[in-house]
């Protein structure tokens, strides 16, 4: 090897390298060049330009967040502090059936929309991506195409049934993202207008995304009474269009439905064993979020206002507090206060558990930056994972558990290089300390930063805890079809 071989722009040494393919954590050095790891183990005798002393720290791969709602962000707010704070490198935008693209007709409108941002959407992936790559993007995008924003820039009325010119104008569209660049496409199903739509119209999309080799994301229909079968459904879709199926952030909602996530998990592991890529994903919290939906003012006992277009005095409230003031039961105060966000308490803790468990589940922070009162998710998800669910709660190895939030993920959405720390692939590089590092956002303060992250690179460049001037992230395209290996606790290394 030439002298120049062996020098590299950083060399972090004497961590432990946690490779992000559940494999035992090693003792040795990573060093970077051009943005890419050149070699893994004693590189005491390679020059460096930048040298970091990672004794007693965990070097891995950066996390993939598979679900957020950012796809504004990287446009209204570039920074992106609330992910690489917390290890972030790249995520996923474009879920729950709504995405900066493409751009409904004039008059179309869907409540959901709230969850991106204030900025104008685009017409296209391909306009979507020259727009983020102009503004330089601080971590990696990969971009999930809306079905509401499929309905919304074709039909005239989109809460009616597509008729078969609609819908093949819906599947045109689709292709034409996924050819240029789109990794997938994502599902509402609770939401208007994803909520009308049948068996037939979400079939057909899938078929041309597996004709891409890429995925449908889903959030299902109903997460509380009618999980199973909602569970079901888009397994259904998945099974008969052979297309891959990711359910977004699994939850089982209401005390009545607690536990049923055994049978859920069961149908998943059914769908598997029949050669189906399926995957699921969880946020690590025992409180949901989305837009304010009157209808559950008297089914969930605990509703927090997130954001309140009409009445932002209200933000960070509780739902029965506004009603007390206001002299009203809550689903009068819960109209009154539209457009609006809230988070709901009604989940099972040893629930989330269960699910993280599985070894098909990755973590999505489905944080909602464009809320003046977020959850704490947005801050805090891949942290609470390391620190209370790992170390703490000892839900599996440390090594499992940064596989899930790595080289799973960068399987299922088909990101080459991603996800791993070994000779060739993009430098996205987290160094956390594994004593300390746990999430600080809570419900009443939920934007405080995670403690133990020690630095983060994206393609090369730090970019926490310091910015660098010129932002390093890149909008990722799939490279290979969904592959979905499962991450087993206690089993030997998956490969990806």
């Amino acid at each position: 090897m030439q002298q120049d071989d062996r020098r590299v722009d950083v060399k972090i040494t004497n961590g432990w390298i946690i490779d992000g393919t559940a494999s035992p954590r090693q003792k040795g050095d990573v060093g970077i060049r051009a943005g890419r790891v050149v070699a893994l183990g004693d590189l005491s005798d390679w020059a460096a330009e930048n040298v970091i002393d990672a004794t007693d720290k965990v070097v891995a791969p950066g996390f993939i967040d598979t679900h957020g709602h950012d796809d504004l962000m990287f446009i209204e707010k570039p920074a992106l502090d609330w992910k690489t704070s917390q290890g972030i490198t790249s995520v996923v935008v474009g879920n729950c059936g709504v995405s900066a693209f493409p751009e409904p007709l004039p008059g179309n409108h869907a409540a959901a929309l709230a969850l991106l941002g204030d900025s104008p959407l685009f017409g296209s992936m391909t306009a979507y991506t020259q727009a983020v790559q102009k503004l330089q993007p601080m971590i990696n995008v990969a971009a999930l195409v809306g079905h509401a924003n499929l309905r919304m820039a074709v039909m005239a009325d989109p809460m009616a049934t597509p008729t078969e010119e609609e819908q093949q104008a819906m599947e045109r569209l689709l292709d034409d993202a996924l050819s240029n660049g789109a990794v997938g496409f994502s599902t509402g199903l609770a939401y208007e207008p994803g909520c009308m739509a049948q068996p037939s119209e979400l079939e057909g999309l899938a078929a041309v995304a597996a004709k891409h080799g890429s995925l449908h994301t889903s959030h299902i229909r109903n997460e509380g009474d009618t999980v199973e079968e909602s569970v079901e459904e888009v397994l259904s879709v998945g099974r008969d269009s052979q297309c891959a199926t990711l359910v977004s952030h699994h939850k089982c909602m209401l005390p009545a439905n607690w536990g049923r996530s055994r049978h859920t998990l069961a149908n998943i592991d059914r769908a598997r064993a029949e050669g189906m890529e399926a995957t699921l994903d969880i946020y690590p919290y025992s409180g949901s979020s989305t837009i304010l939906i009157p209808e559950r003012a008297h089914t969930i006992d605990r509703i927090r206002i997130t954001w309140s277009e009409p009445h932002p005095e209200c933000n960070g409230m509780e739902l029965s507090e506004v009603a007390e003031q206001w002299g009203c039961d809550r689903e009068t105060a819960a109209r009154k206060l539209l457009p609006a966000g809230a988070i709901y308490f009604a989940m099972d803790e040893a629930e989330v558990h269960r699910i993280f468990s599985h070894p098909c589940c990755m973590v999505g922070s489905d944080g909602l930056p464009a809320d003046a009162q977020p959850h704490p998710r947005l801050w805090g998800s891949f942290t609470r994972i390391l620190g209370p669910y790992v170390r703490e709660a000892g839900l599996m190895p440390l090594e499992q558990a940064v596989a899930k939030m790595t080289a799973l993920p960068a399987s299922v959405f088909g990101l080459k290089d991603r996800g791993v720390l070994q000779a060739g692939a993009w430098a996205d590089v987290v160094i956390f300390d594994p004593e300390t590092v746990t999430d600080c956002a809570t419900w009443e303060q939920p934007t405080l930063p995670s403690e133990g992250v020690e630095a983060v690179f994206v393609n090369g460049v730090q970019v926490f805890p310091h910015a660098p001037e010129q932002r390093p992230g890149q909008v990722l395209n799939r490279a290979f079809a969904a592959k979905a290996k499962s991450v087993e606790q206690g089993g030997s290394s998956p490969s990806f």
